[in-house]
């Protein structure tokens, strides 16, 4: 069907001859349309209800990546829109249902009112309810995420924007992650001069070097330092006191080689020069629940769209 034949089904849909022809069909939409719309976005609450601390950490993600701020497309706004949508649906549904019987349904003057309002509705419904969709699919399936500061320099620069792979993520070797560091900071709302900081900031992306079962183990050099080994391929010269702070998050003693335990991941930032990234070095290994998602490719600035390969300092 063309457009021009789609306008003139809907222009005919619109005359009075339609409208008294099928009364029975307008009110049947404007009760089970929006109920069926609520029930679609019933099953997101409840999804979302479910995973409301990861609801809350992705939807910070999403705002921060395409308006610079968490609070313009922050979970409040996410949670309020699909309230709203299925508020109204709801309040159509039942006030179509309750005049229904009261109506007389052979007056065409009510009946093409009750079709301007199932226009109107349908026409609101569907921009909100598809909004709503589409920000779910974006926070759960693949999250736009703005990097921020220098700790994955020179793969990734300050201000890079990549798109993460929530779904099913299985840690690997290699792979560049973002994880919530929240509980590895002593205060995640400041900086370590104190100067408070954004939310945001607590979203950290490193690459991970050692997995659950992979065998770490270091060889003690001259001045307190050593070099760090994973399944004996050599990842960077660390100090003593580093080496220490991973043991002591593995609640492990002292030792010179040990396997990572199941759910534990060790993540490094591509910049390894002193102070360069906050990483394993500082806060130890870090729990696999805490992971947000894979980085899949950089899709800003324009002029280095892909997925970069790693380019250590």
């Amino acid at each position: 069907m063309n457009r021009k034949e789609k306008n003139k089904l809907k222009m005919d849909m619109a005359h009075e001859i339609y409208i008294e022809e099928n009364n029975e069909l307008i009110f049947k939409k404007l009760i089970l349309n929006p109920l069926l719309r609520v029930l679609g976005m019933l099953i997101l609450l409840i999804f979302s209800a479910v995973n409301h601390s990861r609801i809350v950490r992705l939807a910070a993600l999403t705002s921060n990546a395409i308006f610079s701020s968490e609070h313009v497309l922050g979970h409040v706004t996410y949670y309020t829109i699909l309230g709203v949508t299925m508020g109204i649906c709801i309040m159509v549904s039942l006030v179509s249902l309750i005049l229904r019987s009261s109506l007389d349904l052979s007056n065409i003057i009510l009946l093409r009112r009750a079709y301007q309002i199932y226009t109107i509705y349908d026409f609101v419904v569907f921009i909100l309810s598809t909004f709503v969709c589409l920000f779910f699919i974006i926070m759960i399936l693949i999250t736009p995420c703005n990097i921020s500061g220098s700790s994955m320099e020179n793969t990734y620069q300050d201000g890079d924007r990549v798109l993460l792979w929530n779904i099913g993520y299985t840690p690997k070797d290699g792979d560049v992650i973002v994880f919530d560091a929240a509980k590895y900071l002593s205060n995640p709302n400041v900086d370590s001069s104190g100067v408070a900081v954004s939310k945001e900031t607590r979203f950290f992306i490193k690459r991970i070097m050692a997995k659950e079962n992979d065998k770490v183990s270091y060889v003690p050099k001259s001045l307190g330092t050593g070099n760090l080994f994973v399944n004996d391929r050599f990842v960077e010269n660390i100090t003593r006191s580093e080496y220490n702070t991973m043991l002591e998050s593995l609640s492990l003693g002292y030792t010179l080689a040990f396997e990572v335990p199941k759910d534990k991941v060790m993540v490094f930032g591509d910049n390894r020069t002193p102070g360069g990234s906050h990483d394993s070095r500082a806060i130890g290994f870090i729990d696999e629940s805490e992971i947000i998602g894979k980085v899949l490719f950089r899709f800003y600035p324009f002029s280095k769209i892909g997925n970069p390969d790693p380019d250590f300092r």
